[in-house]
């Protein structure tokens, strides 16, 4: 590797660290979460509906939202969700995307905020999470304002994206807020909006 071409990686890689490590701190510093405000009340499932507005000019579309947030382990929450892009305003038709996720979260150990875990899998050895690989970094906070999700991952050309993903309690649901930004920009914003469901009874949680 030449001096010119290890300065062009030390710069990338400082343009990379830099808002991960800013994230982090301001967020170790004083967020309040895991020992703070209750997550109980987010504790449900919803159905709803949201707005994708690609901000490239691309055409705002609608979505709809499957969520449920339930408790994990001591402390902890899962959340699991079902979107789906529509076309034209429907559902079945070509082009429809649909996407399924969960995530877990632990609360951080001495702080006041949740880390993202793996499942639990006596056959599988833990893997470990490689930022500069373009795994995600995946934590969460807790305030008077609602339930924040936040991801942060290097993508393959250096740049950096983050996503935050915030749920606010409403008097039916969930206020749904979502932002990507890339490299300081915001890209994509979505917002919307959920009511609680209710669960038939074989599917309620015993645990």
């Amino acid at each position: 590797m030449t001096p010119g071409s290890r300065s062009t990686s030390a710069l990338r890689t400082s343009r990379v660290l830099g808002p991960l490590v800013l994230a982090l701190g301001l967020l170790c510093a004083g967020a309040p979460g895991a020992d703070g405000a209750s997550l109980e009340p987010f504790f449900g499932s919803y159905v709803g509906v949201a707005e994708v507005d690609n901000l490239d000019g691309a055409e705002v579309r609608q979505r709809d939202m499957d969520i449920v947030i339930e408790p994990y382990k001591e402390g902890g929450f899962r959340i699991h969700w079902i979107n789906v892009t529509l076309v034209d305003g429907q559902r079945a038709v070509p082009g429809v995307e649909r996407r399924v996720q969960t995530v877990l979260f632990e609360p951080a150990e001495d702080r006041g905020f949740f880390v993202e875990v793996q499942a639990d899998n006596p056959f599988r050895e833990r893997a470990e999470t490689r930022p500069m690989r373009g795994d995600p970094v995946r934590w969460a906070s807790l305030d008077e304002e609602g339930l924040h999700v936040y991801s942060f991952l290097v993508l393959e050309d250096g740049r950096y994206e983050l996503q935050i993903y915030d749920r606010a309690l409403t008097d039916i649901g969930l206020d749904i807020r979502f932002q990507r930004i890339v490299d300081g920009e915001v890209v994509r914003r979505i917002t919307g909006t959920t009511a609680r469901a209710d669960l038939p009874p074989e599917d309620v949680a015993t645990e």
